[in-house]
């Protein structure tokens, strides 16, 4: 049996927030719209509570829940495989095409939008994986408030390192900050609020081990300064950065910043022509619903721009 062949005006991967807000402004503006993804919602599914989205507070499944009864009720194909390869077809100066491939088929296409989103590193230590839900969490600013003067602690090598503790220290009664290196990477102004914090204790030089408890988080094992230490703890949060999921884009020849991640402009245009991509796969500092969202509607008008220019 040969390989099915679908063809759209526009292609959307990802079926996150910025997916499908992209969907939704394609669809109304009357565009044929695929949206290929390997599942609904991504890593918004993983957030236990939403209270910065304007009018909502819930879990991340309830969200996108509410965000895909409204765009299933428009006339867009939903594919839900796990896209292997895009790549450019030459029509030899004619419109430009772009060909998606995934296992089972491949998907024709005059525009694409990226919005495949990024995943948390792992610390990939014991416990970790176990305990996701019953007390670790990649989301401070997410999840800090099931911690309520509770102890927890925050294992971060990001610059958003300070940020994270000031939410936590605001709500949960101690937080044990783990960091690897000697200094905070944040900005000074940060680094003093932080040396105000009386319920803030910094590790330096210390790496974490295990985290370990019963039917939830009970202690965080690390090794500070050659020496292992227990930490009692509720929660633990792992913040040490995201990364894109864009390997597939990689016969495109995108520009992407040094940590991977797409360079898009104010109308999410990348460096590829009809190529546009919206939510934490860009380069965009700010992680979160709203901004994906936002992101995911530009992305749409500009490519159905371009498609009718």
């Amino acid at each position: 049996m040969g390989i099915k062949m679908k063809q759209y005006d526009i292609a959307i991967i990802g079926a996150g927030p910025a997916g499908l807000t992209a969907a939704l402004y394609s669809a109304r503006n009357g565009l044929s719209v695929g949206v290929i993804s390997k599942d609904i919602g991504g890593t918004v599914n993983s957030v236990l509570r939403i209270e910065n989205w304007p009018g909502f507070s819930g879990s991340g499944p309830e969200l996108i829940k509410k965000f895909y009864e409204q765009v299933k009720g428009y006339k867009i194909d939903f594919i839900l495989e796990e896209v292997a390869s895009i790549e450019h077809k030459d029509n030899k100066g004619k419109n430009k095409e772009f060909i998606v491939k995934t296992k089972q088929q491949e998907i024709k296409c005059k525009s694409v939008i990226l919005a495949t989103g990024a995943e948390k590193k792992k610390l990939k230590i014991p416990g970790e994986a176990e305990f996701l839900g019953r007390g670790v969490s990649y989301c401070a600013t997410c999840d800090s408030f099931f911690f309520k003067n509770k102890d927890v602690a925050i294992i971060s090598e990001s610059d958003c390192t300070a940020t994270s503790a000031l939410v936590l220290s605001d709500i949960a009664k101690k937080v044990y900050l783990i960091y690897r290196g000697e200094k905070l990477k944040c900005e000074d102004v940060n680094q003093e609020k932080l040396k105000e914090k009386k319920n803030v204790k910094i590790f330096y030089n210390t790496t974490p081990i295990e985290i370990t408890g019963k039917n939830k988080v009970e202690e965080l094992k690390i090794f500070c300064k050659g020496k292992r230490d227990v930490l009692k703890v509720d929660g633990v949060f792992i913040e040490i950065g995201s990364a894109p999921l864009a390997e597939f884009t990689k016969n495109l020849g995108l520009k992407m910043d040094n940590e991977k991640f797409i360079r898009v402009n104010e109308d999410m245009k990348t460096s590829v022509e009809g190529v546009y991509a919206a939510g934490d796969v860009t380069h965009t500092k700010l992680k979160q619903v709203v901004v994906a969202a936002s992101q995911g509607a530009i992305a749409a008008n500009s490519a159905y721009n371009w498609l009718n220019k």
